[in-house]
């Protein structure tokens, strides 16, 4: 699987960089996601409670324009994951534990359009690889008679040295850092008036990485231990304004200006 998206990530950025007369679209963009979370073991869920929750990410994106019906699109963003776990009542859980996770995202997708009128529709997929960059969090532990103080960090690190439960650090030392998944999605694009271009786009993440292991210290209480084997998967919508760039046209122009000094010295 890594050999796989490692040989995808040489061959989009090599086709990038060979291509003289490329046709490129790049920039910012933002949206929210919905994420899912799915539980190694499915017993889990039989005792506690989680629910999908909401977030945002925001970065930048590049499209590489090969023709009018083949494009990649890259990007290279920073991403929100909240997960909210809460123990049933039913079976005498009464813990609960709340986490906002950070990721710096690279997907690399192909995209196929579909029509070439003034309004452009595609369907896109590829593989995607981010990092876990840290993370805060609080959780209350308890069975519904006693509830310990609640535990919260402000700053997440993944080596137990660097470790301070009394000062709000806590460490994953067994952090799955990084992480791969696989995007299907669509979307639409259309020129503006003034000159740029807009583009809505919407993807679906099959997360393929466990977040880590459940052998952290640090995430280790009386009633509750913390759960890290979960992946999520996640639905975003996305928006991004874009400019053109154009190398063949770029080259053009530079060697009209590489002929005009040619003449000015003779």
């Amino acid at each position: 699987m890594k050999f796989l998206l490692k040989s995808l990530f040489v061959i989009t950025f090599g086709i990038l960089s060979l291509s003289a007369s490329a046709q490129f679209w790049f920039g910012p963009k933002g949206g929210i996601n919905r994420n899912d979370f799915i539980y190694q073991s499915e017993s889990y869920l039989d005792t506690f409670t989680v629910n999908p929750t909401y977030s945002f990410e925001i970065g930048g994106t590049m499209i590489y324009q090969a023709n009018d019906m083949f494009s990649v699109q890259t990007e290279l963003y920073y991403e929100r994951e909240k997960r909210n776990v809460s123990g049933k009542q039913e079976v005498g859980v009464g813990s609960t534990s709340q986490t906002k996770n950070s990721f710096l995202s690279a997907p690399a997708l192909f995209r196929v359009s579909l029509d070439y009128g003034a309004t452009h529709y595609y369907v896109s997929g590829g593989p995607k690889v981010q990092m876990w960059l840290g993370g805060k969090g609080e959780i209350v532990d308890g069975d519904g008679e006693f509830v310990e103080p609640e535990k919260v960090w402000d700053r997440l690190v993944f080596k137990q040295s660097k470790s301070n439960t009394a000062g709000g650090v806590y460490a994953v030392p067994e952090g799955n850092r990084i992480q791969y998944a696989l995007v299907a999605g669509g979307g639409v694009y259309f020129d503006l008036y003034f000159g740029g271009r807009l583009l809505i786009d919407c993807k679906y993440t099959f997360g393929h990485s466990n977040m880590g292991f459940n052998d952290n210290q640090d995430f280790k209480f009386i009633d509750y231990t913390e759960n890290f084997r979960y992946r999520s998967n996640t639905l975003s919508i996305t928006m991004a304004y874009l400019f053109e760039y154009d190398m063949k046209g770029a080259k053009k122009g530079m060697s009209t200006i590489k002929a005009s000094n040619k003449k000015k010295k003779k």
